[in-house]
């Protein structure tokens, strides 16, 4: 009998996931609507609905640094009907600075795929003197406790590569969190932060009126929207991990089968010419990493962040 039940019980999920998806897919966003990864589901949406024959929802559950939303994914069915679209820090980050933050997501979460990178540029006030990282540091050491970095909230992945930076080269920045990337750019715009790293497409027009400069980019290679930004690289600052990306990620324990399915459909998606050239506009470079791929890469990360958190002291609470 209790054969039978197994078998009935395997036969039962074999036949749910060959008949996936048979109702409205959920994406949950953990932060605002407007943020990147909010842009990025639903642009995405619109793709996905007929690659899975159903609706695609985006769901904004925004607090605690995406651990609200994130959680929430990590606690639902794993049917394959929810699923999360979050940032490197909700996946990689969090659980070495949040105390409390009451789940482990590389245990609690299967990964679909990365979606995209957001290259990490660095934006440099005008009014600062120079026009090179070179500039900037010499100028940050010799006003030590002067010069001011911003970031879009403690923890951030922004954040955290900026404060490397700022402790591997000395450079005496204090840091001034601030919510969401919008509000740094327009404090960056108004001298009160004089560095920011976040992605190009909220600085880069800024950069072509002078009122902003950008110095480098996390990028492999430049960035078509500011094709005289040399790399981390060619500056000197390769060993810094700025990879500021956003994937999707479901409930441990959902089939291996309806995970092939989300990710071949959220690849397809991503390969749409209608994404392509959103993604140009938006500074961002699709990924598509497999879930074997993706989980690498978070563990590698997990690996990098938990030491660097450790040697910062840098705790959200």
């Amino acid at each position: 009998m209790r054969n039978l039940l197994l078998w009935l019980g395997l036969f039962t999920a074999c036949a749910a996931s060959a008949e996936y998806p048979e109702k409205p897919v959920h994406i949950v966003v953990p932060y605002v609507a407007g943020a990147m990864g909010d842009v990025v589901s639903r642009l995405l949406a619109e793709e996905l609905r007929p690659k899975l024959g159903q609706p695609v929802i985006v769901d904004n559950r925004p607090g605690a640094g995406g651990n609200i939303g994130t959680g929430a994914v990590a606690a639902a069915e794993p049917d394959g009907y929810t699923v999360v679209v979050g940032a490197t820090n909700n996946f990689v980050i969090n659980q070495f600075l949040y105390k409390g933050m009451g789940f482990d997501p590389l245990a609690k979460l299967s990964p679909v795929t990365i979606l995209v990178d957001v290259p990490s540029v660095i934006f440099i006030n005008a009014q600062v003197p120079g026009r090179t990282f070179a500039d900037f540091v010499r100028y940050a050491k010799a006003n030590k406790g002067k010069v001011n970095y911003g970031s879009p909230g403690a923890g951030t992945t922004p954040h955290l590569s900026a404060a490397l930076i700022n402790q591997t080269r000395d450079l005496g920045m204090t840091h001034i969190p601030y919510k969401g990337a919008a509000q740094v750019v327009s404090a960056l715009l108004a001298n009160e932060v004089q560095f920011y790293m976040g992605g190009a497409g909220l600085g880069a027009q800024h950069v072509k009126a002078g009122k902003l400069y950008a110095v480098a980019v996390s990028n492999d290679k430049r960035l078509p929207a500011l094709p005289d930004t040399p790399t981390f690289n060619e500056v000197g600052l390769g060993d810094i991990n700025a990879s500021n990306y956003w994937a999707v990620a479901v409930p441990k324990g959902t089939s291996a089968e309806i995970i092939d399915k989300l990710y071949q459909a959220f690849r397809a998606s991503l390969a749409a010419p209608a994404s392509a050239e959103r993604f140009a506009r938006l500074g961002i470079v699709a990924v598509g990493t497999t879930p074997e791929e993706t989980a690498k890469r978070w563990r590698e990360e997990a690996a990098f962040w938990a030491k660097a958190v450790k040697e910062m002291q840098v705790r959200v609470d």
